[in-house]
């Protein structure tokens, strides 16, 4: 049978909102397999992983050759996120009967069902979800556009594969980028995983850009969409809201997210939405497992990201030294 997989990335200290995904994944399409890979060691607290409502698989039990260099180079954020082609391509050449993959950041909720996606996979290898649809300078609580200059025109929160060749090719060379280019880095030009999708559209075939409204709603798009609820259905634009991405939210504030310019005044339209996320995560263990620091996070990040840029500039002086000998000597 053709299995669709969903999964999320995270740190112990997110399980909370991981397992919020999970539940609202449950509730909204209960055939859909649905795990958590986390980029940590459990240790002394194997009863929190042995309780879990999902299963829950640990970075290293993937045997990624070159996880122990991409844990040297990388703080614990950019190394949450360098891992994911290398696990969309685990689940694809380790599991023979997933036809599809999708990938939601631990922050996200899920209020409708997936089945438009999965259709959508079947004629296209990639989905992606661009950060605004419509220009938000001119709108005063748009965020800056030359922000997304910065950190790229796709939101990568979410992303889709289906087993295709197109996928393989787009995974095989996403790894290879994020081997050494997944930090988050305005001199270097990266951010994490996701500017490098910036190109994908123009590399590969096959690569969907979905712009319906109601996918992948965050602080940074609220400038277009307008949040509308009838009876416990929730829709954005008109649209059937499939999934809000909670990024920035403070669960223990009453703001709306740490990247938006609204308040709840000018915003009451995402009050129920927001408190009920809140009261979601809390139940789901948010202060057992908020302050747990992971295994992998260290001191000193700083350190590894100057080293590699360095490197970066003495291997184009190189090059360009070599390229002047050849031509002149």
């Amino acid at each position: 049978m053709n299995k669709n997989i969903t999964f999320t990335i995270c740190s112990i200290n997110y399980l909370a909102q991981a397992f919020t995904l999970g539940k609202s994944l449950e509730d909204t399409n209960p055939d859909v397999d649905f795990r958590i890979y986390v980029v940590d060691k459990f240790l002394e607290k194997k009863e929190v992983k042995h309780k879990s409502p999902f299963k829950i698989i640990e970075i290293e039990d993937l045997e990624i050759s070159c996880f122990k260099k991409l844990f040297l180079q990388y703080d614990i954020i950019e190394l949450n996120t360098a891992v994911k082609p290398y696990i969309f391509d685990f689940i694809f050449k380790n599991e023979q009967d997933v036809l599809n993959v999708i990938y939601f950041d631990p922050d996200i909720k899920v209020y409708n069902s997936l089945q438009e996606l999965f259709q959508n996979l079947i004629n296209y290898s990639t989905i992606l979800t661009p950060h605004i649809l419509t220009p938000s300078d001119s709108h005063p609580f748009g965020q800056e556009e030359v922000n997304f200059l910065s950190t790229g025109t796709f939101n990568l929160g979410f992303i889709g594969f289906s087993r295709k060749v197109e996928s393989e090719k787009i995974l095989e060379w996403w790894k290879e980028k994020l081997l050494d280019q997944g930090y988050n880095n305005p001199i270097m030009h990266t951010f994490y995983d996701q500017k490098w999708m910036n190109l994908a559209p123009v590399y590969f075939d096959h690569v969907l850009i979905e712009k319906s409204p109601g996918y992948n709603i965050a602080a940074w798009n609220l400038h277009e969409r307008e949040l509308t609820q009838l009876g416990d259905i929730y829709f954005v634009n008109q649209h059937p809201l499939i999934f809000y991405h909670f990024s920035g939210v403070n669960i223990r504030s009453s703001d709306i997210s740490r990247h938006s310019k609204f308040n709840l005044d000018q915003r009451p339209d995402l009050i129920n939405i927001l408190k009920d996320y809140r009261n979601d995560v809390i139940k789901n263990g948010y202060d057992k497992y908020r302050d747990i620091p992971s295994f992998y996070k260290k001191k000193g990040t700083e350190s590894p990201k100057l080293q590699s840029y360095l490197l970066s500039i003495i291997k184009k002086k190189l090059n360009l030294l070599f390229l002047y000998l050849k031509l002149f000597f």
